[in-house]
């Protein structure tokens, strides 16, 4: 598990994004905004849901402006790799099952599942009819093999996408152990390696951590289930704007105890 948890060295300001949800204007908005914000030193993390359920054009465009704006933050001075972290959002738990849903018991059910979850997106997005596939989903694992790997090409053939996929990690936290970001849940009775997929779909035990999680200062996600805007509670902080799904995108600096010391959105 270590291996999927990035470490960010502490700062004064870490800058966290909250998700994005395929909204490409919503980001640029707020990379514009963020470009004249930073200053040497400062970390940035994104939360994750990329790949939302928006146009084909959207989703495409969302990730080749992560792709520049990484560019952007990697050439800074003094910036190391490390101070940039991705983190894998719902969205992109789907879209990497999807790429093996060969192997599922029942392939048929689990796309109608992510069906409902917005995965209908990122199929269009490189080129597929969500309709058509639900259709080879029930076609047996020959033709759905055939499938996913006509899809992977094609998310292959998209500069950079498929490896800012293999690069998102299913956490960060600080090196100080202070800070924990996750993308929407987080289970407070285990510890962050044994999460399982609490990260993508434990939104409700997010939300019921009333106590101080070991050390940390403070638990920050990126995708509610329910309220949106930015949700401070004693020890954990949401920052779901809605953006993708009518509202907005936030992006918050934080201090070294998880306190928010700056904010900016995309409206």
């Amino acid at each position: 598990m270590s291996t999927v948890l990035a470490p960010i060295k502490p700062a004064e300001r870490i800058w966290v994004v909250g998700a994005i949800n395929g909204d490409h204007g919503a980001l640029c908005a707020v990379h514009q905004k963020l470009a004249q914000h930073m200053k040497p030193g400062d970390r940035l993390v994104y939360l994750g849901n990329y790949w939302g359920d928006g146009s084909a054009e959207n989703v495409v465009a969302t990730i080749n402006e992560l792709l520049l704006f990484r560019r952007f933050f990697i050439a800074k001075d003094g910036v190391d790799i490390s101070d940039i972290a991705f983190l894998r959002g719902a969205a992109e738990e789907m879209l990497s099952k999807l790429q093996q849903i060969q192997f599922a018991p029942n392939p048929g059910e689990v796309f109608d599942w992510m069906l409902t979850r917005g995965i209908a997106g990122p199929v269009r997005a490189y080129g597929f009819d969500p309709v058509h596939v639900q259709r080879t989903m029930h076609q047996g694992a020959h033709a759905i093999s055939q499938w996913t790997s006509g899809f992977a090409d094609a998310v292959r053939r998209h500069s950079g996408h498929n490896a800012l996929m293999s690069d998102l990690k299913h956490a960060a936290y600080s090196t100080d152990g202070r800070l924990i970001f996750v993308h929407t849940g987080l289970d407070g009775s285990r510890p962050l390696t044994g999460q399982t997929d609490t990260f993508w779909w434990g939104g409700s035990m997010f939300e019921a951590i009333t106590e101080r999680y070991y050390d940390c200062a403070r638990i920050v996600r990126g995708a509610s289930q329910g309220q949106t805007g930015l949700q401070e509670r004693e020890f954990t902080l949401s920052l779901d704007g809605g953006a993708g799904r009518g509202g907005h995108l936030i992006a918050v600096a934080l201090d070294g105890q998880g306190a928010v010391i700056e904010q900016i959105t995309s409206s």
